[in-house]
């Protein structure tokens, strides 16, 4: 029979209806029950404390902000998120890197380079050397790195070229300073390097005593490929770009010739950080087809992320897109197959020269990449004649298969350049965020010398002549001695006060007055002439003065023919900018600036920083899980396009002769979005024909009466620093950032509402003012 019990702490009761319950028990109805009382208050008790520790933690991440520190560093790196959340900059310092060989390490000038056994050949910034067959190596050297550096015994030089054997044999390449004193000091050698390969070869070089005692005029920067131990034979080839020499701050003496590497890239001449950016990629790292690199044959997209093909063509159809990536490191490719091949994913991992590593064919599966790949090339393709309709494709990071999501990126960039001293780092410009707006305390003034320049004369000494220059930015000089300057060839000039040097320059006492000796040679302005102040401003312009009397209009060498105050004064300049081939020689003061020059440049120190607002663009945020995010350099946005119409296309950056106003302000490097009326337009595809740089647009749809913009990275190449931060790691701080920038887009909006308003006033007034007129 069952007892009835109380439906919550089960407490015995009497039950009255039975003729059994004739006494009552003490222990049963009494003891029993107590206990069970007791027992139910202390569960509650501890619901209670466990509910207020829950309650507590709670109101903990509702009441105190928590944040993450984060730091991203250069170059390409995954970073855990454990939410959504969004990243805010607290630190970002510029940094200024010095190449000792100025631009003679783009090779755009074949006479700055001397060669031995053998010819070379500069075009699109390589130089071919060609083996003649009369040594067992041909080789290119210079030397004009050597007057802008003081040696000291212990400083590290850092050496770096990238090289590709071509033609024959090659047993070794080597990079290495030499002089007739010290013969070589080896930087890096690789032994049997592979034709068709090409090698990012660098190292360092610690001066000893010995290298000092040596260090003269002839010591330069020497390339050398050594084909066995006999003279190459005639038609071996190597080809080398973007080589530079860097000395070593002190604080990086210590990191590995890998470190260094990763941390002094190549740079022409002198570079800060500029135009700084952190991207972090979508989930899924394959963008719509309409931005893949290239789309294959009859191939036709019929949805952002769908392609179908339907082709005859022997040769197969392959869309393929290059997407960066991270050595070591899993990934899963996948797409949707609706017709066509089981296999339809081609990925090849590439090294940072572009090498191919390893091919793999898929449909969906994982790969890992890896120690020296950089990127992956993923191609979608049919090898044969036939049909293929492939949707959602996608390159995840881990070995998990995820449901496809389109790719979203999310970007932070600032347009502004980034210095500090070259040598140890300190006297760093540095960014920060205030009320929603990015300023940057500027510590440093760069000074190109071009038709605004006022510089008069100072002084005459034999061989060149000192000019002098008034700095002052909103009343603010210089700080003495200091700075670096570079001449039109991107030779750095020297610091002196000397009375017997050419190419060096001088911040004086005080700060603001600069002093410039410019060669006889390089000006054409004889000993005994004194230049006015707008021939000055030729010469700075890219012009060289010479006796027209003597040399006629065509010169061959017009330094020999200089100006001493007789005779027919005209002036030629460089044909290229830097070599002694000259061209366009006129007896007419030229006004405005030589084609293919690069003005003289200066880099100098404030005497007092100031505040100076940036233009930045985008918020970068960080989904839930595994974020792959590049920091770099070297974006420009939304810089105004002139498109042009022919008969094969409208082009947006082309070099072709006739569509130099397609061009843009620099040679690109790739084309990342373009903007048609302020609005993400897609119909355009990149290609590198006759491209300014390496990619040029070709638009789909286009209309004249539109505005068209372009977001690109440039070509040239700049140090990176880390972008210093932190993410909220709790509600309060989520909510935190949420009310700040609903804050800051209020006052953003209001502050263009106003500006517009304001603007509308003016054009009402003037409509009174034309109206009273009429």
């Amino acid at each position: 029979m069952n007892e009835p019990k109380t439906p919550n702490l089960g407490l015995n009761k009497i039950d009255r209806s039975s003729p059994s319950t004739t006494y009552f028990d003490l222990d049963k109805y009494l003891d029993q029950n107590w206990e069970k009382i007791d027992e139910g208050v202390g569960q509650v008790e501890e619901k209670a404390e466990e509910t207020a520790a829950q309650v507590s933690s709670i109101q903990e991440r509702l009441d105190t902000e928590k944040r993450r520190s984060v730091t991203l560093e250069p170059g390409l790196q995954i970073i855990n998120a454990e939410r959504v959340s969004a990243f805010k900059l607290e630190g970002l310092k510029g940094r200024t890197l010095v190449n000792l060989l100025g631009r003679d390490g783009n090779f755009g000038v074949a006479n700055n380079w001397s060669e031995f056994a053998g010819t070379k050949a500069v075009a699109n910034n390589v130089i071919t050397v060609t083996g003649n067959g009369s040594d067992i190596n041909p080789q290119v050297s210079n030397n004009k790195f050597i007057s802008s550096l003081t040696p000291k015994v212990g400083d590290k030089l850092f050496l770096r070229v990238r090289a590709t054997p071509v033609v024959g044999t090659v047993q070794q390449l080597q990079l290495y300073l030499y002089s007739p004193v010290l013969s070589r000091v080896t930087a890096k050698n690789i032994s049997n390097p592979l034709n068709g390969t090409t090698y990012d070869m660098y190292g360092s070089i610690t001066l000893t005593q010995v290298i000092v005692d040596g260090w003269n005029s002839n010591l330069g920067l020497k390339l050398a490929a050594t084909y066995a131990t006999v003279a190459a034979s005639n038609g071996s080839q190597v080809q080398y770009s973007q080589a530079a020499i860097y000395k070593i701050s002190e604080a990086d003496k210590l990191l590995t010739d890998d470190q260094v590497a990763a941390k002094y890239p190549y740079v022409d001449s002198v570079q800060p950080v500029r135009n700084p950016y952190a991207i972090r990629y979508g989930e899924n790292l394959l963008p719509p087809f309409y931005d893949w690199d290239q789309i294959g044959t009859d191939a036709v997209i019929t949805a952002p992320y769908q392609l179908n093909v339907n082709t005859l063509n022997s040769g197969g159809s392959y869309t393929i897109v290059r997407v960066p990536c991270l050595p070591n490191t899993t990934y899963r490719v996948k797409a949707d197959l609706i017709t066509g091949p089981p296999v339809v994913i081609a990925v090849e991992a590439l090294d940072e020269a572009g090498n191919n590593i390893s091919t793999k064919y898929f449909a969906d599966g994982p790969l890992t990449t890896e120690a020296n790949a950089l990127s992956l090339r993923v191609s979608i393709y049919r090898v044969d004649a036939g049909l293929l309709e492939v949707k959602n494709p996608s390159l995840t990071i881990g070995n998990e298969s995820r449901s496809f999501k389109p790719r979203k990126d999310s970007m932070l960039a600032l347009q502004t350049d980034l210095y500090a001293d070259p040598l140890n780092g300190e006297n760093a410009e540095e960014v920060f965020e205030k009320n929603g707006q990015y300023f940057k305390m500027k510590k440093w003034e760069k000074l190109i010398f071009g038709e605004n320049l006022s510089m008069v004369y100072g002084t005459s000494v034999t061989g060149y002549k000192k000019l002098i220059l008034t700095l002052s930015k909103s009343g603010i000089g210089g700080l003495n001695n200091s700075g670096y300057m570079t001449k039109y060839d991107g030779k750095n000039l020297k610091i002196s006060a000397s009375t017997t040097d050419i190419d060096t320059f001088y911040l004086n006492s005080n700060g603001v007055s600069l002093t410039v000796a410019i060669s006889s040679a390089d000006s054409g302005w004889g000993d005994s002439y004194t230049p006015t102040a707008d021939e000055i401003k030729a010469y700075f312009m890219g012009w060289v003065m010479f006796n027209g009397a003597v040399a006629g209009n065509s010169p061959d060498s017009p330094q020999n023919n200089k100006y001493n105050g007789s005779g027919a004064k005209w002036w030629v300049r460089r044909e290229d900018g830097l070599s002694r081939s000259w061209s366009d020689a006129t007896n007419l003061l030229p006004k405005t600036q030589a084609l293919n020059w690069t003005p003289y440049q200066l880099i100098y120190q404030l005497a007092t920083p100031f505040v100076e607002p940036i233009t930045s663009e985008g918020q970068l945020t960080l989904f839930e899980g595994t974020n792959q995010i590049e920091v770099g350099t070297s974006i420009v946005l939304r810089e105004r396009s002139m498109p042009q119409v022919s008969d094969y296309g409208t082009y947006i950056n082309s070099a072709f002769p006739g569509f130099e106003k397609t061009k843009l302000k620099y040679r690109t490097s790739k084309i990342l979005t373009l903007f048609k009326d302020g609005k993400f337009d897609p119909s355009w595809v990149r290609n590198t024909l006759d491209a300014y740089g390496a990619e040029r647009a070709v638009l789909s749809a286009y209309n004249p009466s539109a505005d068209y913009k372009v977001t690109y990275l440039m070509l040239d190449t700049f140090p990176i620093a880390a972008f210093v931060g932190s993410v909220p790691d709790n509600e309060k701080a989520l909510l935190t950032n949420l009310v700040h920038d609903v804050q800051q887009g209020a006052t953003s909006l209001s502050v263009v509402e106003r500006s517009l308003s304001e603007a509308l006033k003016g054009l009402q007034n003037k409509r009174n003012v034309w109206g009273s007129i009429e």
